[in-house]
């Protein structure tokens, strides 16, 4: 059988964040299952040997969409104010529905992957733009949810564009929908209408990081001492990760065992309202802990320049001796699949998927929304009590196999791609009959949406 074009499409890519992650353990499965898989995105973190399309204004961080989007859901607007964003919002649609479009068709895209781009409104004209193509061109398409925009409060309380928020995500029938949590199922389906299934978020084990050449210098070129402890916190620095916990947490341990332990944290500062990385420094120097942001040096996979060399997510786990998660929120919790796959301990806050976890017989030191006596008490035994810890650990990684493992993605995806592969879209009818009988033809150009002024123009495939 022929391979398909299949293209993933996000705000960001090979980016040190949840859906980057995840997204890499499905592109890596789109790869080895034969397809010929395009990246689509608005900034990638990190070269990318795939064949990729940058456009800047998907990128939900362009100053651009940083604007409407604070301008859409910041405060009450009235008619003229409504009417402005409308205005913004259709520019920026234009610019990133007419170039997209273009890449699919001229590239012959047949399946695409949306990673939560059509269930967060993080970035609204990328949202409607999306929304269009799909609907335009009648693609196949897996639209894959890591967040759901009306549960956040920032995106529900003005409610300025009802006809934006409560069309997202859309109903097509050339959608499937996937969610990676029984939260996010129901409330999918109770508040949207919206039947999914669940592919939970995975971790391919054979492809874990191991102590070698590259990465046997971490602790040194990020100047920690051998003799100091790691508490690796692998999230962004913001308001909903609750950095603080952490600090109270390392400064508490650091009291007991008298040593300088060191919290790292891999994940970029957000801007936020209330400057909280100025207050997360606050905290750290009055409670004596020290920090590492290494953002600027822990990326999804490793690389080098002639002045340094950079190391991958994985490489942080492995050297951790520790990893807390005091997140809040209805995430997943990447962070958790992760520290059990390299065998750490675990301190996670008691977010909303944690009894996903608990119930399938996980074991954590869990914090109730707080670092009290107990999960101090609890976390100083995992440190200094080595049978106990190994016991842990390799109960958790026991569960991991079973239930978020590399195999587990393999079984939920390949029914969904195998009917999608039966499916016959609009675009591979569209290619037939640009192409209809000989590919290798000269005098048949591939297709092309760009006009002669440099805008962007509907295809236009007549049948013969």
């Amino acid at each position: 059988m022929e391979k398909k074009n299949l293209a993933v499409i996000a705000s960001r890519l090979k980016c040190v964040d949840a859906i980057s992650v995840d997204a890499e353990n499905w592109i890596n499965k789109f790869v080895n299952k034969g397809y010929n898989v395009h990246l689509i995105a608005g900034k990638f973190g990190e070269p990318v040997n795939l064949p990729i399309f940058e456009l800047h204004e998907m990128d939900y961080k362009h100053p651009e969409v940083r604007g409407v989007k604070s301008i859409m859901f910041s405060s009450k607007l009235d008619k003229q104010g409504r009417k402005a964003a409308d205005i913004l919002i259709d520019r920026l649609v234009k610019r990133i529905k007419g170039p997209l479009k273009n890449y699919l068709v001229k590239n012959k895209i047949e399946v695409l992957c949306i990673e939560d781009a059509l269930g967060s409104l993080k970035n609204v004209p990328l949202n409607i733009a999306l929304t269009q193509i799909v609907s335009e061109l009648g693609l196949p398409t897996i639209s894959h949810y890591h967040y759901l925009h009306w549960i956040n409060p920032y995106f529900a309380k003005f409610n300025n564009f009802p006809k934006i928020t409560n069309n997202l995500p859309p109903k097509l029938k050339n959608i499937t929908h996937i969610t990676n949590t029984e939260n996010a199922r129901l409330r999918l389906l109770a508040d949207k209408r919206v039947s999914s299934s669940i592919i939970p978020n995975t971790i391919d084990t054979d492809k874990l990081s191991t102590i070698d050449d590259y990465n046997s210098d971490f602790r040194k070129a990020l100047g920690i001492n051998d003799d100091q402890l790691i508490f690796l916190q692998p999230t962004r620095v913001k308001r909903n990760k609750y950095v603080e916990r952490s600090i109270k947490l390392v400064a508490e341990i650091n009291d007991i065992t008298k040593k300088d332990n060191v919290l790292l944290i891999t994940g970029s500062p957000i801007y936020s309202r209330g400057n909280y990385f100025e207050e997360i420094v606050r905290k750290m120097n009055k409670q004596g802990v020290k920090i590492i942001f290494a953002n600027d040096r822990v990326f999804m996979s490793r690389h080098q320049n002639s002045e340094q060399k950079f190391y991958s997510i994985h490489d942080a786990y492995l050297h951790s001796d520790v990893v807390i998660y005091p997140t809040a929120g209805d995430a997943f919790g990447n962070p958790i699949i992760e520290s059990v796959a390299y065998r750490k301990p675990l301190v996670v806050n008691n977010f909303s998927n944690l009894n996903g976890f608990l119930n399938k017989g996980f074991k954590f030191v869990v914090m109730d929304q707080k670092v009290d006596a107990e999960v101090v008490s609890d976390t100083y035994q995992l440190i200094t009590d080595n049978d106990k810890r190994q016991d842990i650990v390799e109960h958790n990684y026991n569960l991991l196999k079973k239930h978020y493992s590399s195999d587990v993605l393999d079984e939920a995806l390949m029914p969904i791609l195998k009917q999608i592969d039966e499916q016959k879209s609009l675009m591979s009818r569209v290619a037939g009959i640009i192409t209809p009988w000989n590919r290798k033809r000269k005098d048949i150009k591939d297709p092309d949406l760009k006009n002669k002024k440099g805008g962007y123009k509907e295809p236009n495939a007549k049948k013969k």
